[in-house]
């Protein structure tokens, strides 16, 4: 089978589709060859452009991509002096016969028979996303079905009609951003500028409309430069120089495959590129310097911070247990005060304040006693502790709870006291008012509180046995 189109008379012979698979009658879709400019295969859909195939150069069609790659290479396109020829002469692997169809869907098929077998095989061609619907990004735009949106605009052009854009209707397509240097110079609006510059893009199903000339690459560019109208050109070698004027239409981007096109830019597009590249560049230098310097910094930070922390401990109970030692106060072992607290556990547990918790223990020897173990989440602990250590130490009598010893070890700091059993400060400090004949119901809470002060003083006077556990507030 033959597809032609007679240059001279007009004639053409394309393959229509059915109208439906089982209604024969013509449909809405036609395929064959379009001679203007560089020929390039169509489907039309009610005679508009459906999908082409991109330009021949003389193997293949270079925007074909979604065609199967031996169905593909099974065309030839012949020229003579009347028509240009787009036909069918073998299927690449020998098969004997073959038959091409265009269904209802606007899909090419083929029907292949092998020799000595009666049954064909149906291999073809489909449109395999939208991208490949003819013209899905309108002028100025490129459609990539590996993308989300599949559309946007080349680079220094910006949707003609945003809000329309934005919502997934690209057919009204982009306008420039800059006006081009040569039109300026046309425009005598300015002059003196540099002028405009070409951007590459490859791997492009090239636009529709392309304009022909046999010209070497260098003459190709150089002609599309001197020429304002032209606003892109692209090079192959089995083809030759391809210009273009007006709107880019039908711009796709492949991931493999395609031609490389250059696009023209105002030189003010790529100023804007370079600075963007700059900011950029000296923004990651910046950063690749700065994570370092901050890591630096907050670790010298967190090492001092220790250094500080460790001198604290060893510089004050150094100082401090000199003068503790005076008074020749035991001290007990980690190990020790675990074993006398059952590991401190939370059954032995008396109390807890702001600088620890005190546990209730059992020395080896039976003795009893208060184990005040300081708590490492106090800021200041350490000094609390100490001053504990020092003013109790000097505090020994016989009315005051004992300090038996204390436990520094690693970050364990604790105070050891004599253990008195938990007893009501108002039954001890009311049983003393009664002894001296007053009636304890006869006062207000205030004036009980004083005399219970005025007791335990009296106490301390006499010289009576303690009374009950107290706890020296070491920041006073």
């Amino acid at each position: 089978m033959k597809l032609s189109e007679n240059l001279r008379t007009n004639q053409k012979v394309q393959l229509t589709s059915w109208k439906s698979p089982s209604d024969p009658s013509t449909g809405r879709f036609s395929a064959g060859v379009n001679t203007q400019n560089i020929p390039q295969g169509f489907i039309w859909k009610d005679g508009h452009p459906y999908w082409r195939t991109g330009p021949w150069n003389g193997q293949f069609f270079t925007g074909a991509h979604g065609w199967v790659l031996d169905y593909h290479r099974g065309y030839t396109l012949v020229y003579d002096k009347e028509e240009i020829v787009y036909s069918t002469f073998a299927y690449v692997n020998g098969l004997g016969l073959s038959k091409q169809f265009l269904d209802s869907q606007g899909n090419i098929k083929q029907l292949l028979w092998d020799d000595g077998k009666e049954d064909s095989e149906v291999v073809g061609f489909a449109l395999a996303n939208e991208c490949d619907f003819y013209g899905t990004c309108g002028a100025f735009g490129s459609c990539y079905a590996l993308s989300s949106p599949i559309c946007s605009c080349l680079k220094g052009f910006e949707p003609k009609i945003v809000e329309e854009w934005n919502r997934g209707n690209w057919m009204s397509g982009c306008v420039r951003r800059t006006p081009l240097q040569c039109e300026r110079v046309n425009n005598r609006s300015e002059g003196g500028g540099k002028a405009d510059w070409f951007l590459k893009l490859e791997m492009i199903k090239v636009p529709d409309f392309a304009e022909w000339s046999y010209r070497t690459k260098d003459d190709c560019r150089k002609q599309c430069l001197e020429n304002c109208s032209c606003v892109a050109y692209a090079y192959d070698t089995g083809i030759g120089c391809m210009s273009w004027s007006g709107n880019l239409i039908d711009l796709q981007k492949f991931s493999t495959g395609g031609l490389d096109i250059y696009i023209r830019l105002s030189y003010l597009e790529f100023e804007n590129e370079r600075n963007l590249k700059v900011i950029f560049t000296i923004t990651v230098i910046i950063g690749a310097m700065a994570i370092p310097s901050t890591a630096y910094f907050f670790w010298r930070w967190m090492t001092k911070k220790r250094a500080r922390k460790n001198r604290s401990r060893e510089s004050l109970p150094s100082k401090n247990l000199n003068n503790v030692k005076l008074h020749e106060l035991p001290t007990f072992s980690l190990e020790e005060l675990a074993i006398a607290t059952n590991n401190f556990h939370v059954a032995n547990m008396l109390g807890r304040g702001g600088f620890g918790t005190v546990y209730k223990g059992k020395l080896h020897d039976g003795q009893e006693i208060a184990v005040k173990k300081l708590s490492r989440s106090s800021g200041q602990g350490l000094e609390e502790f100490m001053n504990e250590v020092f003013v109790i130490s000097k505090l020994q009598h016989r009315n005051l709870v004992r300090l038996l010893g204390c436990c520094i070890e690693g970050e364990e700091n604790m105070l050891v006291y004599e253990y008195m059993s938990n007893k009501s400060l108002d039954a001890i400090v009311f049983a003393d008012i009664c002894l001296l004949n007053m009636q304890c119901t006869a006062f207000s809470q205030r004036n009980q509180t004083f005399l219970a002060l005025v007791c335990c003083y009296l106490r301390l006077l006499v010289g009576e046995k303690p009374l009950a556990f107290m706890m020296i507030n070491s920041t006073t």
